[in-house]
């Protein structure tokens, strides 16, 4: 693995401990990772192996190369359907869609490809976020892409969602009717309600109900009427329900930070020890849509994985 981390050390850092500095300035490890990975001799100092107590003196070139990551195992891709036009599949979590960002390893295309053969040359018709489970829809064409994207924006595919959010939901059946649009703060790509006459602001909706109520947290079925980004999570956050796991929706933003920098260190994205299931808990449960060359319904179902429930009844 290439260096994640190259930095100098700053004028107001000299004379502290390098283990110091590194526990206060790269907050994804805390001091006993940090003394383990100096241990380790991952972290130099102007070229050479450092030391936890080595005093630091600015200008120092400080570079760390995490260990690299584990084997990914072979991916759990059930195909829900596969024909001439479109592939269906049952996206696992902790798969990016593509290749984005400090996501470039467990990504879902090339390995759906490779399954099913270098001929087939597939195409996101929609997306879910990294985290998200649930029935992903490609397209092996680029008119099956129009056909479908077409129904996607005038409203004819059908979704349905399950999620886990924190908190008991009072209410067995709720609707969520609140624009969308950019939070305008330090992250740059997190979403916000926002008043309706806002510049940026979407109109975005959202019908829900309950399906159970646990000592703490609430499943709940999701039915978005429109597709704005990060709309559920958005919307249950605005609820006062945030997504259980949801780092960006329902953590403060230096939490986030910190996630953040843990990934691009080369850190398992599931944090372990920060979140009880390892990622936001929504799936995408069903999808149904008009077949682009047969003109017939077709209904796309995945069951929720285990954790949904598993993390419920930790309370």
């Amino acid at each position: 693995m290439t260096t994640s981390l190259a930095s100098p050390v700053p004028p107001h850092a000299a004379g502290r401990t390098l283990l110091d500095w590194l526990a206060s300035r790269f907050t994804y490890h805390d001091a006993t990772a940090w003394g383990a990975e100096l241990l380790a001799g991952r972290v130099r100092r102007n070229g050479a192996v450092a030391a936890a107590d080595d005093r630091l003196q600015a200008g120092d070139r400080i570079a760390y190369t995490p260990a690299p990551p584990p084997p990914q195992p072979d991916l759990r891709l059930p195909i829900l359907h596969d024909d001439a036009d479109l592939v269906a599949v049952d996206k696992p979590p902790h798969l990016a869609a593509h290749r984005d960002g400090a996501f470039g390893r467990n990504v879902l295309l090339p390995e759906l490809e490779r399954r099913l053969g270098a001929a087939s040359a597939l195409q996101l018709v929609h997306r879910l976020d990294r985290e998200t489970s649930g029935v992903l829809l490609l397209a092996r064409h680029a008119a099956a892409v129009r056909a479908v994207q077409q129904q996607f924006a005038s409203g004819q595919v059908g979704k349905r969602y399950v999620a886990l959010v924190r908190g008991r939901v009072r209410d067995d059946a709720f609707v969520i009717d609140a624009p969308i649009g950019p939070a305008g703060g330090a992250i740059a790509h997190q979403r916000a309600v926002l008043p309706a006459a806002a510049r940026h602001a979407r109109p975005a909706r959202t019908d829900g109900r309950v399906l159970e109520r646990f000592a703490a947290h609430t499943l709940v079925e999701l039915t978005p009427h429109t597709g704005r980004t990060h709309q559920l999570r958005v919307h249950l956050a605005h609820l006062g329900h945030p997504i259980e796991g949801d780092v960006l929706y329902g953590e403060p933003a230096d939490r986030y930070r910190a996630f953040t920098a843990h990934l691009k260190a080369g850190g398992d994205p599931r944090w372990p020890g920060q979140r009880p299931a390892g990622r936001h808990l929504l799936h995408a449960q069903r999808l149904s849509l008009r077949h682009p060359r047969t003109g017939a319904e077709l209904v796309l179902e995945a069951a929720p994985p285990p954790d949904f429930t598993a993390t419920a009844l930790l309370g």
